[in-house]
């Protein structure tokens, strides 16, 4: 049976891992091509901002063609930089994630472990 401080602590170690690790490839993202790294989540914001200004300018009575003009900006990022960043997003933070798992387990595990008494005969 585990103990129950190196179950609880193998997660969280493999949680604080992951978020350390994403938010150090998006800087470094950021250092390197000088914008946001594509995430799921600033995709979805760009879509939600387009379809928002689409219909502030269906409100506004613009013409069909300016409100078909209205494209998403995140839609022109090239496919090799989506590619680069699912790669790291995935290989690289996964791996990153187990080893501090690993790490956390066989660490915790020694250091709870039971001490043969010393000999003192």
């Amino acid at each position: 049976m585990a103990n129950p401080i190196v179950t609880i602590a193998v997660p969280i170690a493999g949680f604080i891992a992951a978020r350390l690790g994403s938010q150090a490839a998006s800087a470094g993202w950021g250092a390197v091509f000088g914008e946001e790294a594509p995430t799921p989540k600033k995709q979805k914001a760009a879509e939600k901002a387009a379809a928002q200004r689409r219909k502030e300018l269906k409100k506004e009575g613009a013409s069909k063609a300016e409100i078909s003009a209205v494209r998403n900006p995140e839609d022109e990022t090239p496919v090799w930089k989506i590619v680069l960043w699912t790669t790291i997003s995935g290989l690289v933070l996964q791996g990153l994630r187990v080893a501090a798992q690993r790490g956390t387990k066989t660490g915790l595990e020694r250091a709870m472990s039971r001490r043969p008494r010393s000999n003192r005969g």
